[in-house]
């Protein structure tokens, strides 16, 4: 199951590009800024493409600190018994670039997990990794965060502990955002 080839390369060249350029525009953004990511899901959620019923959660931090990422890793595996059934999405957004992390629920413990990254690799498309299970994905996130840091960026990391203060400073800091199918709240 999940999302087709075909379907990413459609979000991601014919619907990513006009939804980006009217939430620029919105926001009185140039053509190029960058947008944070929570400003993208205002956009959605008031144009009905996300429902504010199937927020999950947000977490961020220190991606290197398996405590913080394993809090991303937590929301998108959902509650055993509650949640954890559930088809589920998350926006990472690391290093001034998001990406896509998708689970498909193979049984109510065990899930498949495609992370789909827009930026071009080195035949020019973008890429989606398919991870089988939650330890794949853990390690895939691992390898993805580290070969986003710079020489500079290993640098201030080995000279320099974790401080929230400093996290806007700091290459080890993510958000992300989880949506999952949840039904909508019956109303009294």
């Amino acid at each position: 199951g999940g999302v087709t080839d075909a379907q990413v390369s459609s979000i991601i060249d014919r619907e990513c590009v006009p939804l980006l350029r009217a939430i620029r525009n919105k926001l009185d953004l140039g053509a190029a800024s960058l947008i944070i990511p929570s400003d993208v899901h205002d956009y959605l959620v008031d144009h009905k493409l996300l429902y504010q019923h199937k927020f999950v959660g947000a977490t961020g931090g220190n991606f290197v600190n398996p405590v913080h990422a394993g809090e991303l890793i937590k929301l998108l595996q959902g509650e055993p018994g509650k949640t954890s059934h559930l088809k589920a999405g998350a926006t990472l957004f690391f290093r001034e670039h998001v990406v896509s992390i998708v689970k498909f629920p193979k049984s109510a413990n065990d899930a498949v997990y495609d992370m789909i990254d827009s930026l071009p690799t080195c035949n020019g498309r973008g890429s989606r990794t398919r991870c089988h299970s939650l330890d794949a994905l853990k390690v895939h996130l691992g390898w993805y965060c580290t070969r986003k840091f710079s020489d500079s960026n290993i640098t201030y990391i080995e000279r320099n502990k974790w401080d929230d203060a400093m996290a806007d400073f700091d290459p080890r800091v993510f958000q992300a955002f989880v949506w999952a199918d949840l039904p909508e709240p019956k109303s009294n």
